[in-house]
């Protein structure tokens, strides 16, 4: 990961893709908006007031959806009816078998659980929305000067870049809806900003 442009606006980046991916509810539109405003009064790069912008776009797509349809895709997407595959896996582990690559979610579940960073417990541990909520916390930690580069880097590189820029394709490729799209879109390129030393 790319340190030297962390800013506290980047922790803010990742805890607003952290919550594209809850299930929609009704106040969901009024956390990211608020997550917005806070990322916007930080004083922003110009390459940081691109993502902003795109976090925008996504926020519109929500208030512009009907609440039924997000639901619909999120179930869609990423559950399981079924004896069906999930279409789109949130799950590190789930996600590394549809794309036949090899993982193990112990190391980065070590991370998680020694940090003690609140998780969401309805989901495993290695879902991307406990991935994101501790790159969110991990990049605040390092910019005050708690947490060290060398563990900010290899749970961004092993746990984060090894697989979340491959899902950010395939959701792209299997949603119906431009929000889920949009998501993938400013997910991707955020983590590219950030990894670019990668």
């Amino acid at each position: 990961m790319n340190i030297d442009i962390i800013t506290p606006a980047t922790a803010l980046i990742f805890k607003f893709y952290t919550q594209c991916f809850a299930f929609p509810y009704e106040e969901m539109n009024y956390e990211l908006h608020n997550l917005f405003r806070v990322v916007e009064n930080e004083d922003l790069v110009e390459d940081e007031l691109i993502l902003a912008d795109q976090a925008l776009t996504i926020i519109n797509l929500y208030q512009e959806a009907k609440i039924s349809n997000l639901r619909s895709e999120y179930v869609s997407l990423f559950t399981s009816s079924g004896s069906e595959n999930i279409i789109c896996p949130i799950v590190a582990s789930d996600f590394c078998k549809l794309a036949t690559k090899r993982y193990d979610p112990f190391e980065a579940e070590e991370y998680i659980y020694e940090s003690g960073v609140p998780i969401n417990t309805d989901e495993p541990v290695d879902s991307i929305v406990n991935y994101l909520q501790y790159l969110s916390y991990a990049c605040e930690e390092y910019f005050i000067g708690i947490l060290d580069p060398k563990t900010l880097n290899s749970f961004f590189e092993n746990h984060i870049v090894y697989w979340i820029p491959l899902f950010c394709d395939h959701l792209y490729r299997v949603s119906n809806l431009s929000f889920y799209k949009e998501i993938a879109v400013g997910l991707k390129e955020s983590l590219l900003y950030f990894g670019s030393d990668l």
